[in-house]
């Protein structure tokens, strides 16, 4: 059976009926009606999987990086060129002292 066909299944399933996870295929048991993945593994691992491989976009994309954050990195590097000449990495031998003779 096709993970949508399962996933259809498992929310059109009542509470209490017998279910099978779409992602890990584990039995379960449906606790609440909204439920569709199983609580066999970690957090969200099933259903994660699940809608990482049903999603067109999300497919072998293993570097999302948002928007934020990317706009955070940028900043940071600037800073850092900027001080570079204030602030030396401080192993370098203007840190450490080793050359004032």
């Amino acid at each position: 059976m096709k993970l949508r066909e399962q996933y259809q299944l498992n929310k059109l399933a009542k509470v209490g009926e017998q279910c099978v996870c779409p992602s890990c295929k584990s039995p379960f048991e449906k606790e609440h009606y909204q439920q569709a993945f199983c609580k066999t593994r970690r957090k969200t691992v099933c259903k994660d999987k699940y809608w990482n491989l049903v999603t067109p976009t999300k497919r072998n994309n293993t570097t999302r990086i948002s928007p934020a954050s990317k706009r955070w990195s940028e900043e940071q590097e600037t800073i850092r060129e900027e001080n570079w000449e204030y602030n030396p990495h401080p192993f370098s031998s203007d840190a450490l002292g080793q050359w004032d003779d």
